[in-house]
């Protein structure tokens, strides 16, 4: 197998992934997932998902955002990166995190769950993804750029470290 860009397999390998926190003043649009998914059924998570082959991030944002919630994307800023690491031979993934400006139609559901606008003041009434609180919260109260590294720990919990960088600042 062809390898120019030199990987050596033995390292840590990541999933280009992108999730995107569109916002309509006080309101954050959620997807409740659906129940028939494997992985957290009924769950809130932000709309996103996986980079497909020969797109850009921000083109994947865009279209998991139109795919999941109806809605088009008419301005998206990068505003974060997560990092998940992985244990053994598994792949980890890296998250571009969106915000969006948006308009157009809420679809009602699709197979991915249902799409509601949720009150900001009511997140932490709602069952989401375990991170999702956190990256809500960095998104919503400041406006730098950050940096979630999540490794997972040998008691099944995982080490999350937030880096906010000052880009003035050598690190």
């Amino acid at each position: 197998m062809n390898n120019p860009y030199g990987v050596d397999p033995s390292r840590f390998s990541l999933i280009p992934r992108v999730l995107v926190i569109a916002t309509r003043g006080e309101d954050v649009l959620l997807l409740q997932r659906a129940e028939h998914k494997k992985l957290w059924p009924g769950l809130y998570n932000a709309p996103g998902g996986h980079v497909e082959r020969g797109e850009t991030p921000v083109e994947a944002a865009a279209r998991e955002l139109a795919e999941e919630t109806g809605l088009q994307a008419d301005a998206l800023t990068l505003r974060g990166l997560l990092i998940g690491d992985a244990v053994e031979e598994l792949l980890g993934v890296m998250v571009f995190i969106y915000h969006a400006r948006v308009s157009g139609q809420l679809h009602a559901r699709n197979a991915e769950g249902v799409p509601h606008w949720i009150p900001r003041a009511d997140l932490s009434a709602i069952p989401t993804l375990p991170d999702l609180p956190q990256i809500l919260d960095l998104m919503l109260d400041q406006d730098r750029f950050f940096y979630l590294y999540k490794t997972p720990l040998a008691d099944g919990g995982e080490d999350i470290r937030v880096v906010i960088p000052d880009f003035g600042t050598e690190y």
